[in-house]
């Protein structure tokens, strides 16, 4: 196997003038062992990187004083990222993960505070115009109305059967939770485009796109770096969090006070104003993977009669997935909301 790979690479990593001592593969990562030390190859489809900045943001987070992220390095015509046709590449120092430096929690919290510090050092302010305002705040609202029409609609449905299906059951013992959770967020929604009428201007930061602790990791001396920025970009700060918890969510049902600490310790170094509280509110609350299932199911109950009995058992798993979600975000949020009435 360690020759197969070696051949494999050998024309990507001559380039880098690294003379491979042992190979192994992690899915897209390639961890080179070489008598200077270890080094990740990453490997992506071309086509990831033709429409990633990776460059460009590896000397913007430089030049803003930022520099916890894993270097890349050039090859030796000088080039950053490499190609053999079917795949591209670049090359990291190997780091490690959380579970090999000490306590998980603790690694979270860097993890939170180097992220805060991220996107403290680059945020900045752009116009922002009524209109624009509008426009985003009709396009989800008409789609959320929609969404809220599905839910009642297939309730209606459900109930009116002499036999309902498991997945039509479980929906139903589900429905008032979900629409509780849909109403919150149209009403943060709404408070955020209020509070949004009277402003001209609106924070950005450079955002990570894919936060999570497989995307942060650390050196002998403890001290964490963020990879993969391919996804990177330009946005609100709000969306690197609300894409970290609702995959952190997305789980068993947990009660625990972990997730709020991390929240606190980011917002102790870059705290968020009142109008991107409003829009993380409304879109962490807001139950999409839920009705994505509904609306799935449905669709495939009005083409046709009769459901594989295993299919059936799969969509029901996935619909208690998807409740368990919201379950979890339930608790995080009021958390949320009781840390906000106290300090008023």
């Amino acid at each position: 196997m360690d020759m197969e790979l070696r051949e494999r690479y050998a024309s990507v990593l001559q380039l880098y003038q690294l003379a491979p001592e042992h190979i192994e593969e992690y899915g897209n990562v390639i961890k080179i062992y070489t008598s200077q030390g270890p080094y990740a190859l990453k490997k992506l489809p071309p086509q990831k990187l033709e429409r990633s900045n990776l460059m460009y943001y590896v000397q913007f987070l430089r030049e803003k004083g930022f520099t916890n992220f894993a270097p890349i390095y050039h090859a030796r015509d000088g080039t950053h990222i490499l190609s053999d046709g079917e795949h591209s590449y670049y090359l990291m120092p190997w780091l490690g993960n959380a579970e090999s430096q000490g306590e998980e929690n603790d690694q979270y919290h860097k993890m939170f505070q180097t992220l805060a510090m991220m996107h403290k050092k680059t945020v900045r302010e752009e116009d922002v115009t009524e209109e624009a305002i509008q426009g985003h705040f009709d396009t989800i609202s008409n789609r959320w109305e929609q969404d809220g029409t599905l839910l009642e609609e297939f309730l209606v449905e459900s109930e009116a059967k002499w036999y309902m299906s498991p997945f039509e059951l479980q929906y139903c013992t589900y429905f008032h939770q979900v629409m509780r959770a849909h109403e919150f967020a149209k009403k943060q929604f709404t408070e955020w485009h209020e509070a949004m009428k009277d402003k001209e201007k609106t924070r950005i930061s450079f955002i990570h796109g894919n936060v999570s602790m497989n995307h942060f990791l650390f050196d002998y001396q403890r001290n964490g770096y963020f990879i993969s920025l391919e996804d990177a970009g330009f946005a609100t700060p709000v969306q690197d969090i609300v894409q970290f918890y609702s995959r952190s969510f997305n789980t068993y049902p947990i009660v625990r006070n972990d997730r709020y600490e991390w929240y606190q310790i980011y917002q102790k170094n870059f705290a968020f104003t009142k109008e991107e509280k409003l829009l993380m509110l409304a879109y962490l609350a807001y139950p999409k993977p839920f009705i994505k299932q509904v609306n799935a199911y449905a669709n495939a109950r009005n083409t046709r009669n009769t459901r594989n009995k295993t299919k059936e058992l799969h969509d029901v798993k996935m619909l208690q997935q998807a409740h368990w979600l919201i379950s979890n975000i339930e608790y995080f949020v009021a958390q949320l909301q009781a840390a906000e009435h106290q300090s008023q």
